[in-house]
């Protein structure tokens, strides 16, 4: 029976779906069996960020006009076998995910929910960003989860940059877990080359160490602060403030 975890956050643009493809990744360079459940059911952007962009051949509307069985949609990623997608592209009773979910459960040792199949699910990680706006959505999403049954749920910081927390600009994670009264599991340094479609080593790194703290094996978050301080750091940080 798979782990699943459900990540969201109410607020657009958080990095939600970039975030549970890193993890995605890097629980799948741990030898688990990880399948992405692609929420977007207009775009597929858990594809095109994956790495599956127009691979699939069958999406969730088929299998919910009964076109096809749960297992014919998934995408096994390229390069990764033991990673899969599964697309919700022109689904339109999203509720229909969750017998899906159920369906394709034994065959993962995790299932990353990507706002969708909230009600399948036992554990949650809310993805947030350090400003306002997103952990004020961080706080209703959390205390919704609860209502809903989801007790489990745990804290995902993205895009945090250390120089702005060197700067006193953005509160440090552990001040924001804090705040909320959420498990800190992960920390995402900012990574302004995202948007091109790279992945830095540095990112990739943070994400392997939230694959190792969703997995109890190691409990460790990125050091964000790394390469901000000194005076390489300060030239760092005054260039990030012109950007």
């Amino acid at each position: 029976m798979a782990v699943k975890i459900y990540m969201t956050n109410y607020k657009g643009g958080v990095g939600v779906t970039t975030c549970c493809t890193g993890l995605g990744f890097a629980l799948a360079k741990l030898g688990e069996r990880t399948l992405i459940v692609d929420g977007d059911n207009l775009g597929a952007c858990g594809l095109f960020t994956g790495g599956c962009a127009n691979m699939q051949v069958y999406t969730l509307a088929d299998y919910e006009k009964g076109a096809c069985r749960a297992k014919q949609t998934l995408v096994t990623h390229p390069k990764i076998s033991n990673l899969s997608f599964c697309p919700s592209l022109g689904l339109k009773d999203l509720s229909c995910a969750d017998k899906a979910i159920g369906e394709l459960d034994g065959l993962f040792d995790y299932i990353l929910c990507d706002k969708i199949g909230s009600r399948k699910c036992d554990r949650a990680l809310i993805v947030s960003e350090p400003f306002t706006p997103s952990i004020k959505s961080a706080d209703i999403a959390k205390a919704d989860l609860c209502d809903g049954g989801i007790k489990d749920a745990g804290l995902v910081i993205n895009k945090l940059s250390g120089g702005l927390v060197l700067n006193g600009e953005v509160m440090p994670a552990q001040e924001i877990a804090r705040l909320l009264r959420m498990p800190l599991k992960a920390v995402i340094p900012e990574d302004l080359s995202l948007s091109l479609g790279k992945w830095r080593k540095s990112t990739m790194k943070a994400f392997d160490l939230a694959a190792l703290m969703i997995t109890g094996r190691r409990e460790s978050v990125c050091n964000v602060l790394s390469g901000f301080t000194g005076i390489g750091g300060f030239i760092k940080r005054r260039v990030r403030e012109k950007l």
